[in-house]
């Protein structure tokens, strides 16, 4: 496993009037070279648990473990831990701190001690990864972006450092729908193609879970479900109580199914659905 957690638990502000328990005891698994997907209702602890996975919380009780080691934080450790596990925040704009876009996706590759050409190389890569291909981007501030661009940049700057594992934290707002299809296809190919495990947090599941093997379900700071799409979405009971829904997708299925046609409510791909739906159509239409 490239990640792993033992009885997780993390309190913010402890011994206060204020603590919050975030994290209850959470034992967790992804997998190397996995795509997971990271499900939970706002204040279920989804991004305070991503913040552990490179090292920018600390657990107050329980570990994790990176790679099969368990980590000691040490502050070289660290420094290879982010290095190897990129994170991209919800809000890009709180990652930004260079007065151009070069700067910024160069800074982790310097900080490397690659050489100017190795970090030109690097920027323009992960640039191209991404779409930001126009050349007056690069001197452009980072802060004078647009919305869907920032978000762009701020995972051009984690793949500058090539790392071993994506973390993303709705990793699709504020693109509109032609970036939010060409940042999948990064992510299909950065998971398929290069290998990276990828984990992901998002409410856009109609456009993510054919693309995920693995689903991680959170609620009030537990880990309530673990596994495929499959034995995720046929439990609508747990995750109604979770505060989720099903993916459009599988909502219609569904549908179908409780009618009494011939459907299964754990189809969850458009394409798959549309087949279904096509060869029931024929087949009770032939003479």
């Amino acid at each position: 496993m490239f990640i792993r957690t033992e009885k997780l638990s993390y309190t913010y502000m402890p011994g206060t009037p204020f603590a919050v328990k975030a994290l209850r005891e959470v034992d967790l698994s992804v997998a190397r070279g996995s795509f997971t997907v990271l499900l939970g209702a706002s204040g279920s602890g989804k991004s305070t648990l991503l913040q552990h996975f490179n090292g920018l919380l600390r657990p107050r009780e329980g570990s994790i473990h990176i790679d099969g080691a368990p980590l000691t934080y040490r502050r070289g450790e660290l420094r290879e831990l982010r290095r190897r596990v990129g994170l991209v925040f919800q809000e890009p704009e709180t990652q930004f701190f260079s007065e151009t876009l070069f700067d910024e996706i160069a800074f982790a590759p310097r900080n490397f001690g690659l050489s100017p050409l190795q970090v030109e190389e690097r920027v323009e890569q992960a640039l191209h990864q991404v779409g930001l291909t126009d050349p007056a981007l690069k001197q452009r501030s980072p802060f004078h972006l647009s919305a869907g661009q920032q978000r762009l940049a701020a995972i051009a700057a984690v793949l500058a450092m090539q790392p071993r594992a994506l973390i993303l934290d709705e990793p699709g707002a504020g693109l509109d729908q032609a970036g939010q299809q060409r940042l999948l296809s990064l992510l299909q190919q950065l998971n398929r193609v290069a290998g990276m495990t990828v984990v992901v947090v998002t409410h856009r599941l109609e456009q993510i879970v054919p693309l995920a093997d693995h689903f991680l379900v959170l609620h009030r700071g537990r880990l309530v479900l673990e596994g495929s799409a499959g034995e995720i979405f046929s439990q609508q009971k747990v995750l109604q109580r979770c505060g989720l829904s099903l993916p459009p997708v599988m909502r219609l299925m569904q549908v179908l199914a409780d009618a009494g046609l011939p459907f299964s409510p754990a189809i969850h791909s458009l394409e798959e659905a549309r087949r279904e739906i096509n060869r029931w159509q024929k087949k009770v239409t032939s003479p």
